[in-house]
């Protein structure tokens, strides 16, 4: 394959493709010659190649039959010197186009060889591609597979993940109705909690203020003891300086000291109940029950 030039077709080009052609004894057309030059167009190479047929008679030396020959016509030796030119450049064109032609038919054996390793290249690459496809449709299968099964796992996971929220929904009703029904049994605690510290509250002071009347009330006959002890050392005393009342001073002392003695044990039995009493109130339940128990069993006995 010849390479195209790129300068335009010019008419010495035309007239060396026309001798070429009439060497191999072919008739020079207008598609034989653009084959030959391996370019051109039909509109340029037409009107050259009628170019080269107007001038080839003169170039071989013919002359037409009806023309006269004149003073400007060649002798004989001059034509046929031309003739023997013309046949040996001829013989150079006719080499040269072999040459060209054995050049071509070697780049043209290239090009096979070449396009006949890009055929082989081609198959290989098209059993590679065909193997890879399969390959793919084999990863392609498999990913739709995994892909269906995913899916499906998907959809069980929804499912799960709606009871799952179902079950959570239920869990923080049931865990709201908890709190709420916690708040209303908090709240009547705290109320009831309020309730039992004022009524401590009121029954410390008033086992507060019992105590301190029984502290009174000790104290008072713990006044009266001394003085009546100081009214029966007097009593003595004077028993002493007067024997005939002594006896009965003596024995109205006894009495009154008696009397006294018994009025304090009491006061200190009240004042000991009662500080045990507001220690029964400030304990916590259970306890403060046991202490009532308690209390109470001891006073039983002094009550009869």
């Amino acid at each position: 394959m010849q390479p195209k030039s790129t300068r335009g077709v010019q008419q010495v080009d035309v007239n060396f493709a026309a001798d070429a052609l009439l060497a191999e004894q072919l008739r020079p057309t207008v598609e034989r010659v653009r084959m030959k030059l391996g370019r051109g167009s039909p509109n340029t190479v037409g009107p050259l190649l009628e170019n080269w047929f107007a001038g080839l008679a003169a170039r071989l030396g013919v002359r037409p039959e009806n023309a006269a020959e004149g003073k400007d016509t060649p002798p004989p030796a001059l034509r046929q010197a031309l003739l023997d030119l013309w046949t040996q450049a001829l013989t150079m064109a006719r080499t040269e186009a072999a040459a060209g032609e054995q050049e071509r038919q070697a780049q043209l054996a290239k090009d096979r060889h070449e396009l006949e390793q890009a055929r082989t290249e081609l198959k290989r690459q098209e059993g590679a591609l065909a193997e890879r496809s399969a390959t793919l449709e084999q990863a392609l299968e498999l990913a739709r597979t995994q892909l269906k099964d995913q899916a499906s796992q998907l959809e069980d996971a929804g499912k799960q993940l709606a009871q799952a929220r179902a079950s959570l929904a239920r869990l923080v009703e049931e865990r709201d109705a908890d709190r709420r029904r916690f708040d209303v049994q908090a709240e009547a605690a705290s109320q009831e909690r309020e309730r039992l510290q004022a009524r401590e509250q009121a029954t410390e002071r008033r086992f507060l203020e019992e105590v301190d009347r029984a502290r009174q009330e000790a104290k008072q006959a713990r006044a009266e003891l001394g003085e009546a002890k100081r009214r029966h050392e007097t009593g003595l005393e004077e028993a002493q300086r007067g024997k005939e009342g002594a006896m009965e001073a003596q024995a109205q002392g006894r009495l009154e000291i008696a009397a006294l003695r018994e009025r304090l044990a009491a006061a200190e039995q009240r004042t000991q109940d009662l500080q045990q009493q507001l220690s029964v109130v400030r304990a916590p339940a259970p306890t403060a029950k046991a202490a009532r128990k308690s209390v109470a069993a001891r006073r039983k006995p002094a009550r009869s």
